[in-house]
């Protein structure tokens, strides 16, 4: 996410300044600058990283594609969003010549308040326009940030680009929940009272779910045991490869599975009451 942000504002600043190409730009601590008599330059370092409070997170969405056969879905959480910012210094030969480029930039980043969509680097798009904020004070006060860079203070400007950042798609059991019918028949010695039964239905809600594969020809194995350690729970998984426990407080499990020709495998698995844990595990054969 880092790179794309730099690499998007870096292709901005060299096509709308008297640099010639986006080799021009820097992204390194701006006391690591390039000796003397190099040409002119911009310097792009990113300071400070923090979630907006702005823009808040908000939570999971699952993509269910139902088929005949038992699959898990994709658990995709949304985007959290975050307040990157980024001091920009500019090199010459002439202090001079730094403030010109340096007031080339500042113009340019004027125009773009909002990084438009059609500007950002393809893994940026899908979320509309970015907002940027340009020449605002700067999250840390700059006098503690130029002495933390331990260079002397200089004109800058300073940067903030809100982006979002998408964690890793996680998979989830298609059936969370199973549901119990129990009949009650009542067997009364009186010939006249009534001998309808009630029925009561029990959900159970699924805390982790899982398929167990062969590591070599990768098909579902039937039969493995899979115990939760430190539990009584155990199971083995069906003819699909499936298995799950319901029922599990919220932590963090170790799982063991078992089978014989196998080597056994430990994984861990993660309840936290909001999704279930799907874990697809691999045997070796021995």
């Amino acid at each position: 996410m880092l790179i794309f942000i730099l690499q998007t504002l870096a292709e901005i600043l060299a096509g709308g300044t008297s640099l010639t190409s986006t080799e021009q730009i820097e992204f390194s601590h701006p006391s690591n600058r390039k000796e003397e008599g190099g040409g002119a330059i911009l310097n792009l370092y990113i300071y400070d990283i923090r979630e907006s409070k702005q823009i808040q997170h908000s939570g999971r969405q699952v993509e269910r594609k139902l088929s005949q056969a038992l699959q898990p879905v994709s658990v995709n959480w949304s985007p959290t969003w975050f307040d990157v910012s980024m001091v920009l210094t500019a090199w010459d030969r002439t202090a001079l010549g730094e403030h010109y480029l340096l007031s080339q930039a500042l113009t340019l980043l004027l125009r773009h308040r909002a990084l438009k969509e059609e500007f950002l680097v393809p893994e940026l798009r899908g979320n509309g326009n970015l907002n940027m904020t340009v020449a605002v004070e700067p999250q840390i006060e700059a006098g503690s940030l130029w002495s933390a860079l331990t260079i002397p203070l200089r004109p800058a400007l300073y940067l903030t680009v809100t982006v979002p950042v998408e964690p890793q798609m996680s998979l989830a059991s298609l059936v969370w929940e199973r549901n119990f019918r129990f009949t009650n028949n009542f067997d009364y010695q009186n010939e006249n009272a009534s001998r309808n039964g009630t029925i009561e239905t029990v959900t159970k809600r699924i805390a982790i779910a899982g398929i167990v594969r062969n590591a070599v020809t990768n098909l579902p194995m039937n039969g493995c045991e899979v115990k939760v350690i430190g539990t009584q729970k155990s199971t083995t998984s069906n003819k699909d490869g499936l298995f799950y426990f319901e029922q599990l407080r919220n932590g963090s499990y170790i799982l063991e599975v078992s089978y014989q020709g196998c080597l056994p495998c430990q994984v861990n698995a993660l309840v936290d009451g909001l999704v279930c844990s799907f874990k697809e595990i691999s045997l070796n054969p021995t």
